[in-house]
């Protein structure tokens, strides 16, 4: 596998690959440095032979997702012997200079990868992303930016997890926790709210509601909530930066599986209207045959 296959997918983001550094034009090595062979060390701009970085986005003008690539000619940043940095300019496959929705679009998004190895200069360095980064220009969005607004708030607080922001992240990640108690509490009737019509406090909010609806992780649940006070603490603000990222995962493992929850609940109202449809197109909606 080549290093454009691991920056492209995020899933595949980490391991082996093949040698990015051509070794019939540099060195490490100050004997063997001549006229056919350049030395390079930390700090070094050099070409590298990675393949073809491909990454999807949403445009907003055409309205529907696009693959940017990369220039096959790519440079890198040596850092040290254990890091690069790359800086690219990703172009959509679709631009056709002269078409009207490519003129209002744009084609190009800069990217920033930050990758670390066990050694760069290997045969076949184990590699990882450290960061990605892009600048993304009016008219185009990530795609998780054009999902449900939760997915979309749960994929910001990763970004800022991984920038070590861990306000920012938990802000993010308290966002989804709220709103989505609120939203379900009130679908379901769950008497969330005072007299005056403030909001009660929200662990009585979210203890009221997974008694209605089952929306927290039993993990969570058990032990009168103990594990989500702890967390949900983290969450409003008490708690300094070190102790947020730190907490940062199983604070992200309770919104994740709360947010599952609530989608199986959509699917079993989902599942149970359309067999009542069924059973009222056949007759079997007061669970017998109808007579005639």
């Amino acid at each position: 596998m080549r290093l454009s296959s691991r920056l492209s997918d995020k899933s595949k983001n980490t391991g082996e690959i093949e040698s990015f550094i051509d070794l019939e034009r540099y060195t490490v090595s100050p004997e063997e440095e001549s006229e056919d062979l350049q030395l390079i060390s930390a700090g070094d701009f050099i070409e590298i032979q990675i393949g073809t970085i491909m990454q999807p986005f949403y445009s907003t003008v055409c309205r529907d997702s696009v693959s940017f690539v990369s220039p096959l000619k790519l440079h890198c940043l040596i850092i040290n012997k254990s890091m690069i940095s790359i800086d690219c300019e990703l172009q959509c496959m679709d631009y056709v200079e002269g078409n009207p929705s490519c003129k209002n679009c744009n084609h190009s998004v800069q990217a920033w990868f930050l990758v670390g190895a066990d050694d760069i200069f290997a045969p076949f360095p184990n590699v990882y992303v450290i960061k990605q980064n892009f600048k993304l220009p009016e008219n185009i969005k990530l795609p998780v930016e054009t999902e449900d607004k939760f997915t979309e708030w749960l994929a910001k607080a990763e970004i800022a997890h991984k920038e070590r922001l861990g306000a920012g992240a938990i802000i993010y990640l308290r966002s989804i926790l709220e709103q989505i108690t609120i939203e379900v509490g009130d679908s379901a009737g769950v008497e969330i709210r005072k007299r005056n019509g403030s909001m009660k406090p929200f662990d009585q909010v979210i203890a009221a509601v997974d008694k209605e609806c089952s929306i927290v992780p039993v993990i969570y649940s058990d032990n009168g909530y103990a594990i989500f006070r702890r967390l949900s603490n983290i969450a409003h603000g008490n708690a300094d930066e070190e102790t947020a990222l730190r907490e940062y995962d199983p604070l992200r493992r309770l919104v994740v599986g709360i947010m599952d929850n609530v989608k199986k609940k959509e699917e079993e109202i989902k599942n149970n209207a359309e067999l009542k449809k069924a059973l009222d197109s056949i007759g079997f909606s007061n669970g017998g045959e109808q007579s005639e």
